[in-house]
């Protein structure tokens, strides 16, 4: 019976690591446009800004968390994070609208290009993106185990800190 249940436990955790990775795999992809195995600062800018025009839907130039959360559905990007879109747009919004404007999603991608390019070679592999998603995931745990503490979440265990569905966009690396 326990050994069932450890073959059972493995093989969940193996089906997450690959849909995990097979989520990056293909944003990877999408981001090398000359397939050479590195995204560039370029690349990655260019991924960042088609990401937000896509976002953006009413095209005023700014994204909200209604607006993040249709497009994750719509690019059908949404990781597994549980930072929701109203605390994502918290990590880059400036000016504290409650919104992200072009410059301050750009800022922010800018700033986690930088973060995930370990080697300083001005290209991220596909492991360093994977390194940097990971460390996200991580960050995000463990500001949620912290409000689990602090009593954010009421007795159904439902959190009362956002919209929900997660966006794969910069904090997230492009």
């Amino acid at each position: 019976m326990n050994k069932t249940l450890s073959t059972l436990m493995i093989m969940g955790g193996v089906a997450l690591a690959t849909t995990a990775f097979a989520k990056d795999d293909n944003k990877f992809k999408s981001m090398d446009t000359n397939n050479d195995g590195q995204i560039s600062s370029a690349e990655h800018a260019a991924g960042v800004t088609k990401m937000f025009s896509t976002m953006d839907a009413d095209k005023d130039g700014f994204v909200t968390a209604a607006e993040m959360d249709a497009g994750s559905m719509k690019m059908k990007s949404h990781s597994e994070m549980k930072m929701s879109s109203s605390e994502k747009i918290k990590t880059m919004d400036t000016d504290g609208d409650g919104k992200l404007s072009v410059a301050e999603h750009d800022a922010g991608a800018a700033s986690m290009f930088t973060k995930m390019d370990k080697d300083g070679n001005g290209s991220i592999s596909q492991a360093e993106m994977a390194s940097g998603r990971e460390k996200m995931e991580r960050k995000a745990d463990t500001k949620y185990d912290k409000s689990d503490k602090s009593g954010m979440h009421d007795e159904h265990g439902t959190s009362d800190a956002g919209s929900g569905t997660d966006a794969t966009t910069p904090p997230a690396g492009g």
